[in-house]
C-alpha cells in the first residue's frame, strides 16, 4: 500500500469517526452539558501539541502541517523491506472505524455521559484526518516526486506511525 493511499484512507477513517463521534455528543441531541463553547479550543490544543512535538523531535515548522505526520517515516524509511498489502490494511482502518463509532455510541446512549468529552475528541479527529488526507498526503507526493521514488507502508503498529519502506520509479498511482 502506498503511503498517499494509506494517508488518505485513514485520514478519510478519522473524519468519519470525528464527525460521527460529534454528532453522536452534540449538545442537547442524546446528551446535555455545558461547555461545548470549549471543544474548538482542544482541536487547537490537540493539533498545536502535534505541531509542537513535531518542531521540537523533528525540527518541523510550526507552519508545515503536512511534515507534522510524515517528517519521521519519510526520513526513516526502509528499502527492501516488504510492502503491506492494500485489501487487509483497508479492512483493518475500516473494521476499527466501525467498531469505535458503535463502541462510542452505544456509550452515549446507555451512559448520556462524557459528552464534553466525546464531542471535543470527535472535532479533534476529525480536524487530525484533515491534516492527514490533505496536507500530509501532498507532502508525501511531493517528496516522492523530488526523490524519483514511492514510499509504501511497511508495518503498522496498533500506535504511531507506520514503518516505511520505498522503491525507486514511480508507479502509475504516484498521482494518489
Amino acid at each position: 500500500m502506498t503511503y498517499r493511499a494509506y494517508l488518505a484512507l485513514e485520514g478519510g477513517c478519522s473524519i468519519v469517526l470525528g464527525v460521527a463521534l460529534a454528532l453522536l455528543a452534540a449538545p442537547g441531541l442524546l446528551v446535555d452539558y455545558d461547555g461545548a463553547w470549549a471543544a474548538p479550543l482542544v482541536v487547537v490544543a490537540v493539533l498545536g501539541a502535534i505541531a509542537v512535538h513535531a518542531a521540537v523531535r523533528r525540527g518541523v515548522p510550526l507552519a508545515a502541517p503536512g511534515r507534522w505526520l510524515t517528517e519521521h517515516p519519510l526520513t526513516t524509511a526502509r528499502p527492501g523491506l516488504p510492502a503491506l498489502p492494500c485489501g487487509p490494511v483497508r479492512r483493518r482502518l475500516l473494521v476499527e472505524t466501525a467498531v469505535w463509532v458503535v463502541a462510542v455510541g452505544a456509550w452515549v446512549l446507555l451512559a448520556r455521559q462524557s459528552g464534553f468529552l466525546i464531542f471535543s475528541t470527535g472535532l479533534a479527529s476529525a480536524a487530525f484526518g484533515l491534516v492527514q488526507a490533505f496536507p500530509a498526503r501532498a507532502r508525501v507526493r511531493a517528496a516522492d516526486r523530488a526523490l524519483g521514488r514511492e514510499h509504501l507502508v511497511a508495518r503498522r503498529p496498533g500506535l504511531g506511525t507506520p514503518e516505511l519502506t520505498h522503491r525507486d520509479g514511480l508507479s502509475r498511482t504516484a498521482g494518489n
